[in-house]
């Protein structure tokens, strides 16, 4: 079969497609014929090393990797044990690792059966953004109709399936930031009420005013850095606070007797660590089927390129030129 492989650290072009055996599924396990298959920025820090280093805390990445998170596909094998009615179904699974290539093996508690009328590409983009933003929003706290939100990078893949799932729980206000103007001008199309720059010091002053001078009640936050601590300017009494990434970098620590004074949380999500709890992973799943089916909610699909040119995919989300995912074609 044909696969995306990394031997060694780096940027794009370190990505190479080979042939590669057949991977054998296991018992709890599948064997996916992809039709579809999503690409993540976690994809590319795996691919950077950034994961192997101790103080990311996340794991590491065994060399060489097929790296890849994310599918769509028809289920050809299963493992020992392993139910044989999935054989031949449409399933649209999570992985953690793998997912670059024309077959995949999936865990089958990890996946969910689609209905064979269902959009593969846009199945394919949602599942590690969609079910981010799903267990921010309903798990690690839980956003109640009426409550507003701030979603940094509302114009990036989690944060623009959060603003729609938001939407879809019944939120009030919900603002976005984003890093440029044609960003900004994305956002209010996801359904945010008001997108705003977060690249000065003062922009808390804008949520503020947006809000009332109450703050927001939720803030899912991705970018880090100084951004990090100006949150807790806006951030309401009783708000809460969900840690999804840091792209500016950590920031400064946060003392933790700041929460008491408005009685706010702070919390955080790593996909990953819930793939001890497929059942909230697949009610996630199903969240975002449904939801997709129903026309709530809507992926973002920047481009569809063949799983050949997946270092390209790599480069084009490195430059920030893709607004929205990129989906790969296994077939080329």
């Amino acid at each position: 079969m044909k696969a995306i492989q990394y031997r060694t650290f780096g940027g794009p072009e370190v990505l190479e497609y080979v042939d590669l055996p057949e991977p054998q599924p296991r018992a709890g396990e599948v064997l996916i014929e992809t039709t579809a298959i999503g690409i993540n920025f976690p994809d590319i820090r795996e691919r950077l090393g950034l994961y192997n280093r101790a103080e990311t805390r996340v794991g590491g990445v065994t060399l060489p990797q097929v790296g890849g998170l994310q599918v769509v596909g028809r289920v050809v094998r299963t493992g020992a044990e392993t139910d044989a009615h999935l054989i031949g179904r449409k399933v649209v699974a999570l992985m953690s690792k793998g997912a670059y290539a024309q077959r995949a093996v999936a865990r089958v508690d990890l996946l969910l059966e689609l209905e064979d009328d269902a959009d593969d590409v846009a199945m394919a983009s949602v599942p590690c953004q969609g079910v981010t933003a799903f267990l921010s929003l309903q798990v690690c706290t839980v956003l109640r109709a009426g409550e507003s939100l701030l979603v940094h990078g509302a114009a990036g893949g989690v944060g623009s399936l959060a603003v729609q799932i938001a939407k879809v729980l019944g939120a009030g206000t919900v603002i976005g930031t984003a890093s440029s103007g044609a960003r900004r001008a994305f956002v209010p199309g996801t359904g945010a009420d008001l997108a705003i720059s977060c690249d000065s010091p003062q922009w808390p002053e804008a949520v503020l005013a947006h809000t009332g001078g109450k703050g927001v009640d939720m803030i899912l936050e991705t970018i880090g850095g100084d951004v990090f601590d100006q949150n807790f300017a806006c951030l309401g009494m009783l708000g809460r606070c969900v840690v999804i990434g840091s792209t500016r970098g950590p920031g400064e620590p946060l003392a933790p007797r700041r929460l008491m004074a408005k009685a706010q949380t702070l919390t955080g999500v790593y996909l990953p660590a819930f793939f001890q709890r497929p059942d909230l992973v697949q009610r996630g799943l199903r969240f975002l089927r449904d939801g997709i089916e129903r026309g709530l909610i809507r992926p973002n699909v920047a481009a569809t390129l063949p799983l050949s040119r997946t270092a390209d995919a790599h480069a084009m989300l490195e430059r920030r030129e893709a607004q929205g995912v990129i989906v790969l074609d296994p077939r080329y």
